[in-house]
């Protein structure tokens, strides 16, 4: 069902009470650098009625009195800390059990929200069923906080004033069933737990699964997204993702990035526990092979990004992790038993595929020969 954003502000209850209180949840290590700019986004909300929640992972750099501070300036805010880094998932998940608020929102200490990204997420929940409201983001650098920081302070500081009217541009949005949200969200690469909106209730007792570095954004939408009815997709982009050239999927290949694999295997596993259960209980919700197929072609390319990576190693050190080779070949091979898995891919990835499948170690030796010369 296509709808439109329409926000009426006054109909916006700003008293900072549980029944309408925004938790945004902000995991940091070493955030020093740009969590100012994270938590000034928050405080130039147009919806107010918010409590930030920042979790330090135990950082070595000025984060943590950083932290301190803001609590001290604003009573909205609170700080933990942790002692030791376990990772952005564990970060998450120390917010979840604190968090005050009827809604949750989670917001990477490095990226920052338009000034009126609440108010819009908080229109759109309110409609009937809906349990998670997410919007689109855009890539943003420091030029483009620069400017939304002069804009939006000016408009924060009406944010009480029932007289203010607003001129909202209206963005394309629309419903989607919780059990369809991995065909028409997930699969369709809307794999991100940041953006959205969650009542506490489709939350419950789902968590983050801190044994992951990849995928667990993924794989946390998706558990939660099953227990929903509805989920609110809007086009407005008011989530700000700055991007980062030292980020986890740019980095050089370490062994955690069998996680790209695992999640989607985890996924593909779990898609046919439910269809099986499903052939035994009618009137029960089943996945269909459209589903199985898309999710296979992500495996087969999640297979050959992690190659992608270990190729790039020196032949000595590749060596070391031949076990992993071996677990991307035989992964591989399980996929692309998967019907129309491998007539998903486009050309390129077919090709690197097809001469994986059959000569594993020679594609490893051309891949990381071809690297070479180009950084030549």
């Amino acid at each position: 069902m296509e709808t439109g954003n329409h926000i009426d502000s006054n109909n916006v209850d700003l008293n900072n009470s549980e029944s309408n209180l925004i938790s945004v949840i902000v995991p940091v290590y070493n955030g020093e650098a740009y969590l100012d700019r994270c938590v000034q986004s928050i405080l130039m909300q147009t919806y107010q009625a918010w409590e930030l929640l920042i979790v330090d992972g135990a950082s070595t750099d000025g984060t943590s009195e950083l932290c301190k501070s803001w609590e001290k300036k604003d009573n909205r805010i609170r700080a933990f800390f942790s002692e030791e880094n376990k990772g952005v998932s564990a970060g998450r998940n120390t917010g979840i059990q604190e968090a005050k608020g009827e809604y949750l929102m989670f917001l990477d200490a490095d990226d920052w929200l338009m000034p009126d990204c609440l108010e819009r997420l908080y229109a759109d929940i309110q409609e009937k069923d809906v349990q998670i409201a997410g919007c689109s983001f855009k890539r943003c650098s420091d030029d483009e906080w620069a400017a939304m920081k002069n804009n939006g302070t000016k408009q924060a500081s009406n944010v009480q004033k029932d007289s203010v009217q607003k001129d909202y541009q209206t963005y394309s949005r629309k419903l989607i069933s919780g059990h369809d949200f991995l065909k028409e969200g997930i699969l369709q690469q809307d794999t991100r737990c940041w953006s959205k909106l969650y009542h506490k209730s489709v939350i419950a007792n789902h968590r983050f699964k801190e044994d992951f570095t990849i995928g667990e954004d993924m794989l946390f939408l998706w558990e939660v997204a099953r227990d929903a009815k509805f989920i609110s997709s809007s086009e407005y982009p008011g989530y700000c993702y700055y991007y980062n050239v030292n980020g986890t999927m740019l980095k050089p290949f370490r062994e955690s990035d069998i996680d790209q694999i695992r999640c989607w295997q985890m996924v593909l596993d779990q898609i046919r526990e439910e269809n099986m259960h499903a052939s035994l209980h009618p009137n029960t919700n089943i996945y269909d092979v459209s589903v199985i197929s898309r999710t296979g072609t992500i495996l087969l390319m999640s297979c050959m990004l992690v190659v992608g990576k270990l190729s790039q190693l020196p032949a000595k050190e590749r060596k070391k992790y031949s076990y992993i080779r071996k677990q991307c070949s035989r992964t591989l091979k399980e996929a692309m038993r998967i019907p129309e898995a491998y007539a998903g891919l486009d050309t390129g990835y077919r090709i690197k595929v097809a001469i994986f499948y059959t000569y594993p170690e020679l594609y490893l030796r051309l891949y990381h020969a071809g690297k070479s010369l180009a950084r030549k």
